[in-house]
């Protein structure tokens, strides 16, 4: 499949390489120990996005914010009403739901297949969190399976895949991005407005950088409202004029990335993230390198890729709980994880894309070079 000559293809990269930072993050910690040089390395230096995972969340959050903003706001221009109406908002919803719910309901049938197949119960104790009290706690039943399929859980509900948590948040928070049109000559005020909730959201007992879902279904309200600066900053950059990055500029914006990459404080990922999406849209080595067609094909496959190795791993685990050897089952499980995701995308995200194209209001369809991006 030939790619639009529109489609910002080095943000598919990023987005695919912020992808296996999570496949080995989430690899990591179901280690139950590792080498001390190796904690040093993924807890002190710019590798710490593999030890904590939760940056390469936060540019998940702040590249959908630039892109789907991107979209809209070349949507409206092009066809006006066709977002800022009841009908064109109505499509737009119905159409993230099926570009994002059908994928996520296939992974998590392909979880419960899985589990059926080699569950003998929960692990023990002293198993990593993520593998033992976070995913395959009980056996799947389908009420279980239907409300988190319509992401209604919390805490450590979505057993048959903990990482369907960030797209609780992408989903809500999508939703109000046609919201963003209306700051086009104001993003800072859009600025605002998000850290404003992200503030009420710190009062309401969720702190930043703490919090993913909250322990009951209200606070995972709040606990978005906490990440909306993330997707706010994308957006204002969609929405505003990005500067265009000199040789001296780009120098200085690598090395801030670099730093903020070991930053703990999601601001600062937020800031690396901008500044990210404005190196790789610069000509140049980095933006080159990003057009590598290896990059293109994991960007390609991303979402599929970070929706399928978290019940690929938890197989693996089980399979091998008995005198096993951890890093064997995450090695197994990543190794997996590719030609998964590559079917998963091929037979589940690429008709979930074509039916939701179908699903746009008759007086509000464009034709495909109106849209320069499509998240996922």
């Amino acid at each position: 499949m030939t790619t639009p000559p529109s489609r910002l293809i080095e943000l598919d990269s990023l987005r695919g390489v912020a992808a296996f930072i999570v496949v080995l993050h989430h690899a990591f910690i179901a280690l139950p120990q590792v080498p001390g040089w190796v904690s040093w390395m993924l807890f002190s230096t710019p590798l710490r996005p593999i030890g904590i995972g939760r940056p390469a969340v936060i540019f998940f959050f702040v590249l959908s914010g630039y892109v789907l903003t991107r979209a809209l706001r070349a949507q409206e221009a092009s066809r006006p009403g066709s977002v800022l109406s009841a009908p064109g908002w109505l499509g737009y919803a119905g159409q993230r739901a099926v570009r994002l719910g059908l994928p996520v309901l296939a992974s998590l049938l392909l979880s419960a297949l899985l589990q059926g197949l080699v569950w003998r119960g929960p692990m023990p104790e002293e198993t990593p969190h993520l593998t033992g009290e976070a995913g395959w706690y009980e056996m799947w039943t389908w009420p279980a399976l239907l409300l988190q399929a319509l992401l209604m859980r919390h805490g450590d509900g979505f057993q048959l895949n903990p990482v369907l948590w960030t797209l609780v948040h992408e989903w809500r928070i999508n939703l109000l991005l046609p919201i963003a049109l209306l700051f086009i000559n104001r993003w800072a005020l859009l600025v605002a407005v998000a850290l404003l909730g992200a503030g009420i959201a710190q009062l309401a007992g969720m702190p930043e950088g703490g919090v993913s879902l909250g322990d009951s279904l209200p606070q995972t309200f709040i606990a978005s409202a906490g990440f909306l600066p993330a997707f706010a900053a994308g957006a204002a950059l969609a929405l505003g004029r990005p500067p265009r990055l000199d040789g001296p500029q780009a120098m200085a914006a690598g090395i801030a990335i670099l730093v903020m990459a070991a930053s703990a404080h999601d601001y600062g990922v937020i800031a690396g993230s901008v500044l990210l999406i404005l190196l790789a849209q610069r000509e140049g080595r980095f933006a080159e390198g990003l057009r590598h067609p290896a990059l293109v094909w994991l960007g390609r496959i991303s979402f599929s890729l970070y929706l399928v190795h978290m019940p690929l791993l938890l197989m693996t685990t089980h399979l091998l709980r008995d005198g096993g050897s951890p890093l064997l089952a995450a090695a197994i499980a990543i190794a997996l994880a590719f030609p998964a995701a590559a079917l998963m995308h091929r037979f589940v995200e690429q008709p979930a894309h074509r039916l939701a194209r179908r699903i746009r209001p008759p007086s509000t369809r464009l034709s495909p070079a109106a849209i320069p991006y499509q998240a996922r």
